[in-house]
């Protein structure tokens, strides 16, 4: 069945740290990096799938990652309120950058 597996490991990583970035105040600049690293490593297993043309990937897997995506950005700038932290500055905007397009 093409579309996302919401059980496997990786998703259920990413919807934890997620909800855990979103919800503890106690996050920081690199558990905020640490998530995105794994967004963006699941981002390009989709990619070289749709490249290989499996019929995994649907449109939709990828409107849910740009809301995960979203709801980083959200995240990352209330951390970087009590800490400015240069490299998540810099991935804060790329984000935003990518969420543009």
């Amino acid at each position: 069945m093409p579309g996302m597996n919401k059980s496997s490991r990786t998703i259920s990583l990413i919807l934890a740290l997620l909800a855990r970035l979103e919800t503890d105040e106690s996050s920081t600049a690199l558990d905020a990096l640490g998530l995105l690293d794994e967004i963006r490593r699941l981002r390009r297993k989709w990619d070289e799938q749709v490249a290989a043309n499996s019929p995994r990937r649907i449109e939709a897997d990828f409107r849910e990652m740009n809301g995960w995506l979203r709801r980083w950005a959200i995240a990352a700038k209330r951390i970087l309120a009590s800490d400015d932290e240069p490299q998540l500055r810099q991935a804060l905007d790329a984000v935003r950058g990518d969420l543009d397009q």
